[in-house]
């Protein structure tokens, strides 16, 4: 089973444009991450984003605080923003409803 906790749209100082997608697969938490904003994107490493270089901080792996979904995207784009080259420039809508 699969759920999606947040898709972020990056952007470096650079102006290139990256997104980050995490899901909850099987009790796990996976991260894609990918260049452009489309599914389509070349695959990236983690490593790219140069989380921690200013504090040291990585991306969480697991939810021991036991954070709400809410609590925990806000975690992960305060870390982006503040610990990386990278910043979150739009958060994509993770919910569909049909009418």
């Amino acid at each position: 089973m699969s759920e999606k906790i947040f898709h972020f749209h990056l952007e470096c100082p650079y102006g290139n444009k990256s997104t980050l997608v995490c899901n909850l697969v099987d009790g796990n938490i996976k991260y894609s991450f990918y260049s452009g904003t489309a599914s389509s994107g070349t695959p990236l490493a983690l490593s790219n984003m140069q989380i921690g270089y200013k504090y040291h901080s990585s991306l969480p792996v697991d939810n021991k605080n036991k954070l709400t979904k809410q609590e925990f995207t806000d975690r992960v784009r305060f870390i982006i923003n503040n610990d990386s080259v990278k910043r979150v420039i739009n958060e994509v809508e993770t919910e569909v409803t049909f009418g």
